[in-house]
């Protein structure tokens, strides 16, 4: 344990913050309409509330600049060299390190900065966009789990963000038994696991405040629905278009 390693430690959450912090979707709303996402749809500052504001195109660029910043944060700390050198545990699957530590950190840190933005009042998106980075990096066959599982709970809600909340969560036991990893993983030595039980379980948390409220208003019959169209609509303009 040396002091460059506390050092790094403090340092990547912060830089990795501030990246995530950047307001993509908000930028490309405000730049392409005037409207401000904070006030607008869903009040969420995020590729699919974009996407609802100023059309497709303009939305999907928004959510891959989104996930950009995960992408590129999550893959600094995966190849620079960190201190691997077991801290606590036993064996591969227990084995944690300043590497790992930090590899953690700077995951949390990206989705804060996201969905706490300082800029625009500590409001922002929900992170699904960086999550969906992370795993694609980490374990491509846990980003399956999560796309089917939010496909089957979207299907039985009939609701996005609702589905991606339990999604996710489907994902914390299934991380932790996961014998397959990508060979990058394996070269960084970020493998195994226990490692991925606690980044999926630490995403999860940093997102969970995102998802009380439209998870309640799922059982309260408020939240954006999934229409008959394939858009995302209210339950309310859903009610009005089935008695036209």
């Amino acid at each position: 344990m040396t002091f460059i390693d506390w050092i790094w430690v403090i340092i990547c959450p912060i830089i990795a913050y501030l990246i995530g912090s950047i307001p993509f979707s908000y930028l490309i709303t405000k730049w392409r309409s005037g409207i401000d996402l904070r006030e607008s749809g869903m009040k969420n500052v995020g590729g699919l509330n974009a996407m609802m504001q100023v059309g497709f195109g303009w939305g999907l660029l928004a959510g891959f600049l989104d996930y950009s910043k995960g992408l590129v944060c999550i893959l600094a700390a995966m190849i620079i060299p960190f201190n691997n050198d077991p801290l606590v545990g036993a064996g591969e699957y227990y084995e944690f390190s300043w590497h790992k530590i930090i590899y953690i950190s700077v995951a949390i840190a990206v989705i804060l900065g996201h969905n706490y933005c300082p800029w625009l009042g500590f409001k922002g998106g929900r992170g699904i966009a960086v999550i969906v980075s992370f795993l694609v990096i980490t374990n491509p066959i846990l980003l399956l789990v999560f796309i089917v599982s939010m496909m089957i709970f979207g299907l039985i809600t009939r609701t996005v963000r609702p589905a991606q909340f339990m999604a996710l969560f489907v994902g914390i036991p299934v991380a932790f038994f996961l014998p397959i990893y990508p060979p990058w993983i394996h070269l960084a030595g970020l493998s195994g696991g226990f490692l991925l039980g606690l980044f999926t379980i630490g995403i999860s948390i940093a997102i969970f405040p995102k998802y009380i409220g439209p998870f309640i208003d799922m059982f309260r019959g408020k939240e954006y629905r999934i229409g008959k169209t394939g858009g995302v609509i209210l339950v309310e303009e859903e009610e009005t278009e089935s008695k036209k």
